[in-house]
């Protein structure tokens, strides 16, 4: 029983060790070694939903399919090949009709699935670490996700009744602005960003259960929400590698 109990938990790690490298591994590659670009990939594609659980269910089915299978060249065939559908395939149903796109993020979950595979079988042999790395590379991809990695240098900042403005030397990540409606209130914002770097820049509104419109007027684009309850909403603006200011004016209406 105790040998069960072992074997069952060396299994569970490897798994879990794996798809720890491959988030992380991932993140890097893809955010290119950019703490806040890293963070915002666990928010904005289904990272922790497609590596920690699809592929290490995956990967499991795949062991019980070939349990019964006789150690030999063809099983890791099958094992190889499986994997590759395993990591193209959900791409077909996530983006349906789009076959350049599928074709594309079928390639990156090939590799992943691969790169899973190959991960696994390293920490099967690495016995005695890989539980220490199952729980260090888990803590790194939580820690990840969850931490604010926004980056300022020489950030100054001036909010008023009506408005926000702020300059700054560098700005990589996002800043929220909060802005309390009452019932029935409506809010309409305009932004002017001035980046003298060519770094990147945008903005959004967080906000859930109101009717959002716009227009154009002689002083720009502007932004109207409505809520149908009292609420915080928050203006969101965001820059990559970012140098300059931004202005942003807004009037709340009833």
């Amino acid at each position: 029983m105790m040998q069960r109990s072992t074997a069952a938990a060396a299994y569970a790690t490897s798994k879990i060790a794996a798809a720890g490298l491959v988030f992380l591994g991932f993140l890097v590659i893809v955010g290119g070694f950019d703490a806040y670009q890293m963070s915002q990939l666990t928010h904005e594609l289904p990272v922790w939903q497609y590596i920690y659980g699809y592929a290490i269910l995956f990967s499991v089915l795949v062991d019980i399919a070939l349990y019964n299978c006789k150690p030999a060249p063809y099983k890791k065939i099958i094992m190889v090949l499986l994997y590759i559908l395993g990591g193209y395939v959900p791409f077909l149903f996530w983006f349906p009709n789009q076959w350049m796109l599928s074709l594309i993020a079928g390639l990156c979950g090939v590799t992943c699935s691969l790169a899973f595979l190959v991960a696994t079988y390293l920490f099967r042999r690495w016995r005695l670490y890989k539980a220490v790395a199952a729980i260090l590379l888990l803590v790194v991809a939580v820690y990840v996700s969850v931490t604010d990695s926004t980056e300022v240098k020489l950030w100054s900042e001036t909010r008023t009744i009506d408005g926000y403005h702020a300059e700054f030397a560098f700005f990589n990540g996002q800043k929220k602005i909060p802005i309390t409606l009452e019932k029935g209130q409506t809010l309409s914002y305009h932004i002017n960003w001035k980046v003298t770097n060519g770094g990147g820049y945008g903005t959004y509104l967080d906000a859930k259960g109101g009717n959002y419109t716009s227009n154009t007027t002689d002083s720009g684009d502007w932004i109207t929400y409505q809520v149908e309850m009292p609420s915080t909403v928050s203006i969101v603006v965001s820059g990559d590698q970012a140098q300059g200011e931004l202005t942003i004016k807004w009037k709340i209406t009833n």
